[in-house]
């Protein structure tokens, strides 16, 4: 999963404004990951990884807490 979803990032090394990037849980099938509307490969089919994705941007110690922030609603 990590492999794929490294591969992800560098097809795709910059989001401009208005891009559209997800991720999303959906049972039965996995994590589903989206670029501009485009699922990205495989569902990645472990509840696991979707959940280490998470703690990435939402978790206690996040990768970036302006963006945690933003993603939450908060003000800046």
């Amino acid at each position: 999963g990590v492999m794929r979803m490294s591969q992800i990032f560098t097809d795709h090394k910059k989001l401009n404004s208005g891009d559209n990037f997800t991720i999303e849980w959906i049972p039965g099938t996995g994590t589903v990951i989206t670029v501009q509307g485009k699922p990205q490969g495989e569902p990645f089919k472990e509840p696991e990884f979707f959940n280490a994705l998470l703690r990435i941007w939402l978790g206690p110690n996040p990768a970036d807490w302006k963006l945690k922030d933003a993603l939450l609603g908060k003000p800046a």
